[in-house]
């Protein structure tokens, strides 16, 4: 017979392991859509390169935390197993490599529409080969840069919830986790989105074409939705933060505390997986038919 402590986490795993499965499942299905779709223009190209690697960023962070969580439910289910070992903490490596390259993924969409609107004229900067390479360093980064999550074992088996990662309650490796994890890409993108905004507010008397005022709102409207994506996603984090000042003042989390933090974090994720469909103009043209003329004025 389970008690209502262990009901609560069952019921807070399966949410968990649902809305991991349903973004896997959104991940997968439009990764599949964008390599079988064929692209009419070049920026388009770019772009379903750009929304492809955030999708599989997404669906590699979300298989490490599905895979996690099945484990935390089979251990809420049978209390007394252990799953301690090198894999547990490697398996927490990986996950918060995916967490950065993730982030990385919005400075990547930030920085090719800095490309596009600040420097438009330098047509080598908006070349597919240049994204690709982008998106290698994306990775290799990120792995390099969660390393010392992993070697300085800041992540740590946690015995009431089956799995490793960075503890609630230890404010020094959510600090160092924050920092390596999101404040590097974060801090970039940002940047990018106040430079662009910047220039374009600057050069707004200067004579432009037809063609170059369209581009250049469209583009500006896609970084604006990155951007607040971005904003979204760092806002889930809030109640992870909250829950670790509480300990800090009163010393006691709640035993519902991790589960929370999961579950606000893939419920989050879930949705900017679908809202990203609906944001991106370059995936409108999977659904949506537009003249072959409006395509051309906005590639460049």
């Amino acid at each position: 017979m389970m008690t209502s402590k262990q009901k609560v986490n069952v019921v807070l795993d399966i949410l968990i392991i649902v809305f991991a499965s349903l973004t896997i499942l959104v991940s997968v299905l439009m990764t599949f859509i964008i390599l079988f779709r064929q692209s009419p223009t070049r920026s388009d190209r770019i772009a379903h390169l750009l929304c492809m690697n955030m999708y599989i960023s997404l669906f590699i962070g979300c298989a490490f935390g599905l895979e996690m969580y099945c484990y935390t439910l089979y251990g809420h289910l049978h209390p007394g197993v252990s799953f301690d070992g090198d894999w547990c903490h490697y398996k927490a490596y990986l996950f918060y490599v995916s967490g950065c390259s993730f982030f990385y993924s919005y400075l990547l969409q930030a920085v090719y529409r800095l490309c596009r609107i600040v420097f438009y004229r330098k047509q080598f900067l908006q070349s597919s080969v240049i994204y690709f390479v982008g998106i290698i360093l994306q990775w290799t980064m990120s792995f390099a840069q969660v390393m010392p999550v992993f070697l300085f074992k800041t992540s740590e088996y946690l015995p009431n919830d089956y799995h490793c990662q960075i503890a609630l309650h230890n404010i020094r490796g959510l600090l160092i986790g924050l920092a390596l994890v999101h404040m590097v890409p974060i801090s970039l993108t940002t940047t990018c989105y106040i430079y662009t905004v910047v220039h374009i507010r600057r050069h707004a008397q200067v004579m432009k074409s037809t063609r170059r005022r369209a581009c250049e709102r469209r583009d500006l409207v896609v970084l604006t939705r990155v951007f607040l994506l971005l904003t979204a996603m760092i806002a889930s984090g809030l109640p992870q933060l909250s829950i670790s000042i509480f300990y800090q003042i009163y010393g006691y989390l709640p035993y519902w505390s991790t589960q929370f933090q999961w579950l606000t974090a893939t419920f989050s994720v879930f949705c900017i997986s679908v809202i990203i469909i609906f944001v991106s103009p370059n995936l409108h043209t999977f659904w949506k038919k537009s003249p072959s003329s409006q395509n051309e004025i906005y590639d460049s």
